[in-house]
């Protein structure tokens, strides 16, 4: 029997050569009996003429256009030269713990016919956070996922474990043989009703999810399980361990940041699940990660000592000590708020990549910065521990609040610290003034959002709840 990889890379060889000697034929003329798309938030006639393969102006025509700015989420539209495709066609965002073989059987889906829509050519370039053309259709069909076979289990085993009839879960999982079942292959049989919950680490997990897909630059991610009793989670995140925190029983969550400076491409992710009796199953996956598009800030000239490594170093230390504890208890609920006064003025933005005194753009802004057109009062966004309050070369008189589950509020550059060490702060608590201490050109409150080890956009915790 051949393995499992052999099969799906011949199938996609085949595939490939398919497109090569016969290849979609577009013409510009109305296709009435469809496919139709349609349309999707964020879309634009050029990204879907794109997407397809064909040219705006045949889009254009296909659909008696007479305003582009007109064609608004949810307009549908015919899609010329697709021929031998009819129906709805949609976009949606692979999500995590699905690759390309698992959705297609999750979801009944025909093989060829997503293959030929996204003109895929090996199932590596499906990762989550893909953005797929998908058929829509009134009354979805779902499968149910299975707990991933053991080495050695053949068909008819795997299925009398499961009590189900073993040609339904061949013919449920697009197979073509009823031999051996490859360790680790995603497997389904039929399901009735809603969406059952699709999960790689089933059945010790029965939801796992991701949110944002894909990761940005310089923001907050939330990765949210549901497990049973008594199973322990763990994993990494491009590089940072992740630490799930119980939000209700039998629910779990991981924040992390993605630093601002990242590898735009495909970022790492692994997650161990653990039951009380020590067995465990393992996920790996790659995640789309995308650029943040930060601006570059005018060069600033700055005292060279607060830029020398021999005082950065050591300071940048003590606060990434300070903001490394992850705290089981999480003080804050709902959305930060403002740690200024209204009404407020920024002055530079998070993100935005920031060159010294005539060095490279090497830097990056870590925060916000507030300028004072309101009053000189900073309060806390958020309830917290203070972990740190006292004087810096670089930040110049700081103040760091713990909130709770890894996450973390800095405040720089303060003419006045109005709490110490030790202090338990409430969200509006006057915690100090507004000054021009330490690295500045001016007078302002550079606030900073740590999670997990990470700055993050401030911005993000003042208009988004996180759990």
């Amino acid at each position: 029997m051949k393995s499992k990889f052999t099969k799906y890379n011949l199938f996609f060889l085949g595939l490939l050569l398919c497109l090569v000697i016969f290849p979609v034929r577009v013409r510009a003329q109305n296709q009435p009996d469809g496919p139709v798309y349609v349309v999707q938030p964020g879309d634009t006639l050029y990204s879907i003429a794109l997407r397809f393969g064909i040219t705006v102006n045949d889009l254009i025509s296909a659909n008696s256009i007479s305003d582009p700015n007109q064609v608004n989420a949810g307009t549908e539209l015919i899609l010329p030269g697709l021929e031998g495709v009819t129906g709805k066609l949609v976009t949606e965002t692979l999500p995590l713990g699905m690759d390309l073989s698992a959705l297609i059987k999750y979801r009944g889906l025909d093989e060829a016919l997503i293959v030929r829509l996204n003109r895929i050519t090996s199932p590596a370039e499906i990762y989550a956070g893909s953005n797929l053309i998908l058929p829509q259709t009134d009354t979805p069909s779902y499968r149910k996922p299975l707990q991933p076979p053991a080495e050695g289990s053949a068909y008819l085993q795997y299925a009398a474990f499961h009590r189900l009839n073993p040609w339904e879960v061949i013919l449920a999982s697009q197979e073509i043989s009823s031999a051996y079942v490859t360790p680790g292959e995603n497997l389904v049989a039929a399901s009735s009703g809603e969406s059952p919950p699709y999960t790689p680490l089933s059945p010790l997990v029965s939801r796992l999810e991701m949110n944002p897909l894909p990761l940005v630059q310089g923001h907050t991610t939330v990765i949210q399980a549901s497990v049973l009793p008594g199973v322990q989670l763990e994993g990494n995140l491009n590089g940072y361990p992740l630490h799930f925190m119980q939000s209700s029983p039998g629910n779990f969550v991981a924040l992390q940041g993605i630093h601002a400076m990242a590898d735009p491409g495909l970022a790492p992710l692994s997650l161990k699940a653990t039951d009380e009796t020590g067995k465990s199953l393992f996920f790996s996956q790659m995640v789309l990660l995308q650029q943040g598009y930060y601006a570059q800030d005018p060069p600033l000239t700055v005292d060279p000592a607060t830029i020398d490594p021999a005082n950065t170093r050591p300071e940048d230390e003590l606060v990434r000590q300070r903001t490394a504890p992850v705290t089981p208890e999480k003080f804050w609920s709902g959305i930060f708020r403002l740690p200024v006064d209204e009404p407020y003025c920024i002055k530079s933005w998070f993100g935005n990549r920031r060159s010294y005194n005539g060095g490279s753009y090497s830097y990056f802004h870590t925060g916000l910065d507030f300028g004072v057109c309101a009053s000189l009062n900073i309060y806390a966004p958020a309830p917290g521990v203070v972990v740190f309050a006292g004087p810096l070369t670089v930040r110049g008189n700081a103040t760091i609040i713990d909130h709770g589950w890894g996450v973390y509020s800095g405040f720089w550059h303060q003419e006045q610290i109005q709490v110490k060490e030790g202090d338990r702060v409430e969200a509006g608590q006057l915690i100090g003034l507004i000054g021009g201490t330490g690295r500045v050109t001016g007078p302002h409150l550079h606030w900073e959002v740590w999670v997990n080890g990470v700055q993050v956009e401030p911005q993000d915790w003042l208009d988004r709840e996180f759990p």
